[in-house]
């Protein structure tokens, strides 16, 4: 019952502080709430670019909350929420550090949160600072956007806390001379029935982007070349966005398109490149007649996984999604006959590591639809875990009608994402001065990761003097982050700093954890001019 009347003061007060003039809760700046990073509430992002905003709350020694409530606004010409929806909005773990607490948002408009809210069930009050919200962002257009604080209350209990709101900027600049991308379907690792007619669609591909004149302009795709290579000595050529050709017998495919974006306005950047390719590789395969097993992870894999000498087919045809350290691995094998399940077979799966040495072995039965069902995790082996990195099988067999068929799955066991390396461009440098660093990540996944990123620069007493972070997605393979900067304060011990570089899956005080080591490179401090 306590936690009902809570509950209930919580959203009157709300209804009621809305309508109060701003001009009564900002008489003594002392606590404040605020956009974007502590002390820069600046950022740059590229056009396109997801990005996490942060609210943060901070309260003087000795004051405490209850709740709070803000309303933000934004440029929705040059920012949007990542969906436009409620998921976007994110409650802060600080106040539930204290307590129960119950998360109130009003549904997103076009450029505004009307209303977020955090409040006690039970428990509390807080105390100290912490993050209130998280809000997933999207780059819409060019230009700067102010994140604005246009509520920002304070309460403890029924009565106001003085609070100072404290606004972000984001920054958006034109895009740098970029060429156009091609994306089409269908997808790297298809498989197709032999004798059907294969639809490629190159719809999703971007345009080109030149700079000249400034600010520059889009550069739309005027031409589509499809390049089909049979394998066999047959390759055709195809024009147009959408087009299609017919499968005539097994075997792998491998297609390439290629869409070319010319500036409609001459003159054009010396570094505008007016096309790009994107090559996929599909499988035709032939329906199997009698027994059959398909074996595939959580993370995919159907299809036929194995060439006829018994080793995986090429990556990506018939392989599973990446697993990190201590993930646990759930494997499906699917049987059979004449495409029809078969119920309630035994089912052998092999675990084999990179050396082709079996690591485990189970037995699993069919249901009625056919599907068998295990898990298990790669060994972890203290400080010699990284040993198991590399390429990861999971055989399956069955003996249908004393008929006994296999099939195989691999998958990339390591880091899901890591720091492939760091560069700083302007060491040896000064106190006062800037440099820039970029941090290259590599991903072994097949679909993108959301990922956040600190740079740290410690001197040579290890003491922190800088800090830049970039919350963004990495695509399939790799990921760059670049142009961080950090000015060397006049503070700063001489001699040599060094760069801390660490990736999480969010930030530590939300649960975050390191998707990969910590890697570091240094950098030179000189004396001041």
């Amino acid at each position: 019952m306590k936690g009902k009347t809570l509950l209930s003061i919580a959203i009157v007060l709300a209804l009621v502080i809305s309508a109060m003039p701003i001009a009564a809760i900002k008489a003594a700046p002392a606590n404040t709430m605020e956009i974007l990073p502590e002390g820069v509430h600046e950022i740059t992002k590229a056009i396109c670019n997801q990005f996490v905003v942060t609210l943060k709350i901070t309260l003087d020694p000795g004051v405490e909350i209850t709740q709070w409530i803000a309303e933000l606004t934004w440029d929705p010409a040059v920012l949007e929420l990542k969906t436009g929806a409620k998921a976007d909005l994110h409650e802060g773990a600080w106040m539930k550090g204290y307590g129960t607490t119950v998360w109130l948002t009003k549904p997103p408009e076009l450029g505004r949160i009307p209303e977020m809210s955090q409040a006690y069930l039970d428990g509390g009050p807080a105390s100290g600072s912490g993050v209130g919200a998280t809000i997933d962002f999207h780059a819409k257009g060019i230009g700067d956007s102010s994140i604005h604080l246009v509520r920002a209350y304070l309460l403890n209990g029924m009565d106001m806390v003085d609070c100072t709101p404290i606004d972000g900027l984001v920054h958006v600049p034109p895009p740098p001379a970029t060429a156009p991308n091609a994306e089409f379907t269908p997808a790297d690792g298809t498989f197709v029935d032999v004798c059907t007619d294969v639809i490629l669609d190159g719809s999703a591909s971007t345009p080109g982007y030149d700079t000249t004149p400034p600010p520059g302009e889009t550069c739309p795709i005027t031409i589509w070349t499809w390049d089909i290579d049979f394998h066999n000595g047959t390759i055709r050529e195809l024009d147009g966005e959408t087009a299609s050709f017919h499968c005539d017998g097994p075997g792998l495919v491998t297609i390439t398109l290629t869409v070319t974006a010319p500036d409609p306005h001459t003159p054009s950047a010396p570094d505008y490149v007016d096309h790009n390719s994107e090559t996929h590789t599909i499988m035709q395969v032939t329906p199997a007649v009698g027994p059959k097993i398909d074996v595939y992870t959580e993370r995919g894999g159907t299809g036929p996984g194995m060439m006829p000498d018994g080793s995986c087919m090429p990556y990506p045809l018939g392989w599973s999604d990446a697993f990190g350290p201590q993930e646990e691995v759930t494997v499906y094998a699917k049987v059979t006959y004449n495409d029809e399940p078969v119920e309630y077979k035994p089912v052998a799966f092999e675990m084999v590591d990179p050396t082709q040495s079996g690591r485990d072995f189970r037995t699993a039965f069919t249901d009625a639809n056919g599907i068998a069902t295990t898990s298990f995790r790669v060994p972890w082996e203290g400080s010699g875990a990284e040993s198991m990195f590399g390429d990861w099988c999971i055989v399956a067999t069955v003996s249908v009608s004393e008929v006994g068929v296999m099939d195989k799955v691999c998958f990339r066991f390591g880091y899901i994402i890591s720091i492939r390396g760091i560069t700083v461009d302007g060491s040896p440098l000064h106190k006062g001065e800037t440099m820039t660093i970029d941090v290259d990540l590599k991903s072994i996944s097949m679909t993108s990761h959301h990922v956040l990123l600190t740079i740290v620069a410690s001197d040579e007493c290890n003491v922190p003097i800088g800090l830049a972070y970039d919350a963004f997605d990495v695509d399939p393979e790799d990921g760059m982050s670049a142009g961080h900067t950090i000015t060397i304060p006049s503070w700063a011990f001489v001699g040599t700093g060094t760069i801390y570089a660490n990736v999480f899956t969010t930030y530590p005080w939300s649960g975050g954890v390191p998707y990969c080591p910590e890697r570091s490179t240094i950098f030179i401090i000189l004396k001041t001019l």
